[in-house]
Protein backbone atom coordinates (compact mmCIF):
# COMPACT_ATOMS: atom_id res chain seq x y z
CA UNK A 1 0.00 0.00 0.00
CA UNK A 2 1.13 3.19 -0.70
CA UNK A 3 1.88 6.32 1.30
CA UNK A 4 -0.81 7.88 -0.26
CA UNK A 5 -3.22 5.16 0.10
CA UNK A 6 -2.82 5.29 3.98
CA UNK A 7 -3.28 8.57 3.88
CA UNK A 8 -6.59 8.16 1.56
CA UNK A 9 -7.85 5.57 3.83
CA UNK A 10 -6.84 8.32 6.75
CA UNK A 11 -9.10 10.83 5.84
CA UNK A 12 -12.15 8.68 5.00
CA UNK A 13 -11.87 7.40 7.98
CA UNK A 14 -11.55 10.83 9.84
CA UNK A 15 -14.78 12.03 7.55
CA UNK A 16 -16.65 8.87 8.05
CA UNK A 17 -16.32 9.80 12.07
CA UNK A 18 -17.17 13.24 11.50
CA UNK A 19 -20.19 13.07 9.53
CA UNK A 20 -21.50 9.80 10.47
CA UNK A 21 -20.70 9.17 14.33
CA UNK A 22 -20.07 12.43 15.91
CA UNK A 23 -22.99 13.87 13.85
CA UNK A 24 -25.66 11.47 14.94
CA UNK A 25 -24.25 11.50 18.64
CA UNK A 26 -25.03 14.90 18.33
CA UNK A 27 -28.07 14.60 17.25
CA UNK A 28 -29.02 11.93 19.78
CA UNK A 29 -28.26 14.27 22.57
CA UNK A 30 -30.23 17.26 21.28
CA UNK A 31 -33.27 14.70 21.46
CA UNK A 32 -33.02 14.23 25.03
CA UNK A 33 -34.20 17.85 25.37
CA UNK A 34 -37.75 15.90 25.01
CA UNK A 35 -38.33 14.05 28.81
CA UNK A 36 -40.20 11.20 26.53
CA UNK A 37 -37.07 10.05 25.98
CA UNK A 38 -36.43 9.06 29.10
CA UNK A 39 -37.42 6.01 31.14
CA UNK A 40 -37.38 7.74 35.03
CA UNK A 41 -37.42 5.27 37.81
CA UNK A 42 -38.49 8.28 40.46
CA UNK A 43 -37.43 5.85 43.15
CA UNK A 44 -34.26 6.43 41.61
CA UNK A 45 -34.03 9.85 39.66
CA UNK A 46 -33.02 11.33 43.51
CA UNK A 47 -30.94 8.76 44.37
CA UNK A 48 -28.55 9.13 41.58
CA UNK A 49 -28.31 12.20 41.42
CA UNK A 50 -27.03 12.52 45.08
CA UNK A 51 -24.93 9.20 44.77
CA UNK A 52 -23.56 11.26 41.70
CA UNK A 53 -23.20 14.80 42.35
CA UNK A 54 -23.89 15.26 45.78
CA UNK A 55 -27.35 16.75 45.75
CA UNK A 56 -30.73 15.33 44.43
CA UNK A 57 -31.28 19.13 42.81
CA UNK A 58 -32.70 19.70 39.75
CA UNK A 59 -29.48 19.78 37.65
CA UNK A 60 -28.29 17.26 39.27
CA UNK A 61 -30.89 14.92 38.62
CA UNK A 62 -31.14 15.79 34.56
CA UNK A 63 -27.09 15.12 34.77
CA UNK A 64 -27.44 11.64 36.60
CA UNK A 65 -30.27 11.45 33.87
CA UNK A 66 -28.45 12.44 30.61
CA UNK A 67 -24.96 11.35 31.31
CA UNK A 68 -25.71 7.73 30.84
CA UNK A 69 -27.37 8.49 27.78
CA UNK A 70 -24.75 10.49 26.57
CA UNK A 71 -21.59 9.20 27.48
CA UNK A 72 -22.84 5.49 27.62
CA UNK A 73 -25.28 3.40 26.26
CA UNK A 74 -26.23 5.33 22.79
CA UNK A 75 -22.97 5.62 21.52
CA UNK A 76 -21.69 2.32 22.47
CA UNK A 77 -24.54 0.85 20.68
CA UNK A 78 -24.90 2.96 16.99
CA UNK A 79 -20.43 2.23 16.99
CA UNK A 80 -20.56 -1.33 16.65
CA UNK A 81 -23.21 -1.01 13.98
CA UNK A 82 -21.63 1.81 12.17
CA UNK A 83 -18.04 -0.01 12.16
CA UNK A 84 -20.09 -2.26 9.60
CA UNK A 85 -20.93 0.98 7.35
CA UNK A 86 -16.78 1.64 8.14
CA UNK A 87 -15.90 -1.89 6.22
CA UNK A 88 -18.47 -1.21 3.63
CA UNK A 89 -17.66 2.25 2.95
CA UNK A 90 -14.49 3.48 3.68
CA UNK A 91 -12.62 -0.17 3.67
CA UNK A 92 -14.26 -1.49 0.96
CA UNK A 93 -11.60 -2.52 -1.40
CA UNK A 94 -10.59 -4.48 1.63
CA UNK A 95 -14.58 -6.17 1.69
CA UNK A 96 -14.14 -9.63 1.79
CA UNK A 97 -16.34 -12.17 -0.20
CA UNK A 98 -16.30 -14.65 2.07
CA UNK A 99 -19.15 -15.20 4.44
CA UNK A 100 -18.30 -14.44 7.98
CA UNK A 101 -15.50 -12.64 7.04
CA UNK A 102 -15.37 -8.96 7.03
CA UNK A 103 -12.28 -7.71 5.52
CA UNK A 104 -8.88 -8.78 3.86
CA UNK A 105 -5.58 -7.57 3.51
CA UNK A 106 -1.70 -7.88 2.93
CA UNK A 107 -0.18 -7.35 6.50
CA UNK A 108 2.10 -4.58 5.92
CA UNK A 109 4.72 -5.99 8.57
CA UNK A 110 4.80 -9.47 7.79
CA UNK A 111 3.28 -9.26 4.16
CA UNK A 112 0.77 -12.20 4.98
CA UNK A 113 -2.62 -12.12 3.84
CA UNK A 114 -5.17 -11.64 6.51
CA UNK A 115 -8.57 -12.02 7.51
CA UNK A 116 -10.33 -10.39 9.92
CA UNK A 117 -13.65 -10.22 11.39
CA UNK A 118 -14.48 -6.69 13.34
CA UNK A 119 -15.78 -6.74 16.44
CA UNK A 120 -15.91 -3.01 17.84
CA UNK A 121 -17.21 -2.42 21.21
CA UNK A 122 -16.92 -3.68 24.89
CA UNK A 123 -19.31 -6.09 24.71
CA UNK A 124 -19.45 -7.64 21.24
CA UNK A 125 -18.61 -10.54 21.88
CA UNK A 126 -19.38 -13.56 24.71
CA UNK A 127 -17.86 -16.83 25.00
CA UNK A 128 -20.50 -18.18 23.16
CA UNK A 129 -19.88 -16.43 19.96
CA UNK A 130 -16.26 -17.94 19.45
CA UNK A 131 -17.32 -20.99 18.45
CA UNK A 132 -19.36 -19.65 15.77
CA UNK A 133 -16.81 -16.80 14.71
CA UNK A 134 -14.60 -19.84 14.86
CA UNK A 135 -16.59 -21.76 12.66
CA UNK A 136 -16.59 -19.00 10.19
CA UNK A 137 -12.65 -19.34 9.95
CA UNK A 138 -12.46 -23.28 9.60
CA UNK A 139 -15.17 -23.76 6.94
CA UNK A 140 -12.85 -20.37 4.93
CA UNK A 141 -9.47 -22.53 6.00
CA UNK A 142 -11.06 -25.95 4.56
CA UNK A 143 -12.44 -24.08 1.47
CA UNK A 144 -9.12 -22.90 0.39
CA UNK A 145 -7.42 -25.29 1.33
CA UNK A 146 -9.35 -27.37 -1.47
CA UNK A 147 -9.40 -24.90 -3.65
CA UNK A 148 -5.09 -25.12 -3.18
CA UNK A 149 -5.07 -28.87 -3.31
CA UNK A 150 -7.44 -28.72 -6.79
CA UNK A 151 -5.50 -25.88 -8.00
CA UNK A 152 -1.96 -27.88 -7.09
CA UNK A 153 -3.03 -30.87 -9.31
CA UNK A 154 -3.76 -28.76 -12.05
CA UNK A 155 -0.54 -26.89 -12.39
Amino acid sequence: MTEQEKQAILDATKNFFRDRIAARHNENTVKLQDLSEFNVNPFLSKYLAQFAFGDASPESIARALIYPRVLGTSINTSFGTNMQYFCNDVLSSYASTTSGIDIEFVDALDGERKYCQIKAGPNTINKDDVPVIEGHFKSFVNCNNKLDTHQATFN
